[in-house]
């Protein structure tokens, strides 16, 4: 019977760009028919380019999962400090006493924009409710993902980058999967835990996150090269939590929102944002984070406001009469009642606190508009009729009707609504960088209209778009947040704003602000 050859893999692809300066943990593996002689079997490296350290002299394997036609060891390269960008590496890994082909690895040593080590995720709260500490439950996950490029906008290929946690141990409290399923396992080097993930040809990170246990706790992901970039911080915090309210005992009192008691909430002021205090919690501290969920009366879903405050002096920040931190007003529904109530995740431990849920009412009166105050750097935003690009731009200091949103019969897959378009570029100073997670804000201020609404963050393109000729990002506004605006009594149209943001919270960029005017009147709905 024919025998297969032994195969000799690694964990970095047979062509990877490396970023120069950059040391990376290699795995290497060997598989066998045959049992593997640890004594006799040994992986050497060969022909290695000037630019890359690699091992030298025979490297002893280990049996691998009590496998004995397995076996691994664990090195590390590390690209020279003084490498020139996009010059060639090469290395050869064989293993002796095998008939495995010998792995003949080359690459590129490539610089690296760092604020692309950025993750992002497609949401910032996971509840655990569901989750038991014997299975995973794979329909409660968060998805991670980011672009890679270098100091030229151009993708990075196969790089292999490294994430941490600011807590190490909360990173063994899930697992984790690529894009394929394939699980990806957390080593440990030195006192660190880390999760090791290669980009794909187009330079784009993206993994899977699974609670394993039923732990409430903040992932404060980290993203680095080893020895070449600092770590670099997601875009927000992960959160995961319970949200069912415990019985009293186990709770904290609701919190007390200011100007909610007796009666229906109102901003009387157009403030957009309320006035809410927290209980002095036990064991509070700096690094804790208070996260705020809503609930309709009558539903059975706790919801994620979206909204969260860092502790950072307990003791001056804490406790119901002092109405430290500020909630926007359009987590709520107006005339819909609520619950409301507050979850507090420790930031030292794998523990959280929940209050009781106290009752709202909102009935209005908060006005929405672009921070006149925020440094603003950027282009604005171009906006675009239902059309889409090759409909036509409305210029800033025009009105949106409902002609501007309305279904045609060559809209853009069927699209109504509007298109937004943010640009970017390799070197400008005013327009967004390439590879920049863009977050794009819509406020309307009208007579039965004043909303804010965020919409999901996406990354800057690095390739040309093929309908604009330029890096173009497009954001679609649904007809349904735009129809039937009114004018004002005295027949003035109301004001719709459109900014963005891009960057890590608390180091953020601005988009120049586009406003006009709205009046969506119709007897019709699509």
């Amino acid at each position: 019977m024919a025998t297969t050859k032994d195969t000799l893999t690694t964990t970095i692809s047979l062509k990877a760009d490396l970023i120069i300066g950059q040391s990376l943990p290699v795995t290497v593996t060997l598989e066998s028919e045959k049992v593997i002689n640890l004594v006799t079997t040994q992986i050497t490296f060969t022909d290695a380019s000037a630019n890359i350290i690699v091992p030298t002299g025979n490297i002893l394997l280990k049996k691998a999962e009590n496998d004995g036609h397995k076996a691994t060891c664990v090195v590390t390269l590390k690209v020279i400090n003084s490498a020139q960008d996009k010059a060639p590496i090469k290395f050869t890994i064989k293993a002796s006493s095998s008939d495995a082909e010998p792995f003949v690895f080359t690459g590129t040593a490539r610089t690296i924009d760092k604020s692309t080590l950025s993750l992002m995720f497609d949401k910032k709260f996971l509840d655990i409710k569901n989750v038991t500490d014997s299975s995973v439950n794979n329909d409660v996950k968060v998805i991670a993902t980011t672009t890679l490029l270098d100091m030229d906008g151009e993708a990075l290929s196969n790089i292999p980058i490294l994430v941490r946690t600011r807590i190490p141990g909360n990173l063994l409290y899930c697992s984790y999967k690529d894009r394929q399923g394939t699980p990806i396992s957390v080593i440990q080097i030195g006192v660190y835990n880390l999760i090791n993930i290669n980009s794909d040809a187009q330079g784009n990170i993206e993994f899977y996150i699974y609670p394993q246990q039923a732990h409430s706790m903040v992932l404060d992901l980290e993203s680095f090269i080893m020895d070449a970039v600092n770590p670099v911080k997601a875009t927000s915090p992960l959160f995961l939590a319970n949200t069912e309210i415990p019985d009293f005992l186990n709770s904290i009192p609701e919190p007390n929102i200011l100007g909610g008691f007796p009666g229906p909430l109102t901003s009387n002021t157009g403030s957009p944002d309320f006035s809410v205090g927290v209980f002095h919690y036990p064991n509070a501290t700096s690094g804790d984070y208070i996260l705020f969920f809503t609930k309709e009366k009558g539903e059975n879903e706790r919801k994620y406001s979206g909204h969260y405050v860092p502790v950072v002096d307990p003791d001056k920040e804490l406790g119901l009469e002092k109405y430290t931190y500020k909630v926007p007003y359009d987590i709520f529904k107006i005339g819909v009642p609520y619950d409301f109530n507050c979850i507090v995740i420790l930031g030292k431990y794998d523990t959280s606190i929940t209050s009781l849920p106290t009752d709202v009412t909102y009935m209005g009166g908060a006005k929405y508009s672009p921070s006149p105050s925020i440094d603003r750097k950027y282009d604005p935003c171009k906006v675009y009729t239902s059309l889409g690009f090759k409909g036509g731009e409305i210029y800033a200091g025009s009105a949106i009707g409902y002609d501007s949103i309305k279904k045609y019969l060559d809209n853009p897959d069927g699209s109504t609504g509007l298109f937004i378009e943010v640009v970017g570029d390799k070197n400008s100073k005013t327009k967004v960088p390439l590879g920049a997670k863009v977050t794009l804000n819509m406020y309307i201020e009208a007579l039965n209209r004043n909303t804010k609404i965020v919409y999901d963050t996406k990354i800057m393109k690095s390739k040309l778009d093929p309908e604009t000729k330029r890096y173009s990002l497009f954001f679609h506004i649904k007809f349904k947040d735009l129809v039937n605006i009114l004018p004002y009594d005295n027949g003035g149209a109301g004001t719709i704003w459109f900014d963005y943001e891009f960057g890590v919270e608390n180091n953020k960029s601005y988009g120049k602000i586009w406003e006009g005017e709205i009046d969506t009147r119709s007897g019709f709905t699509e």
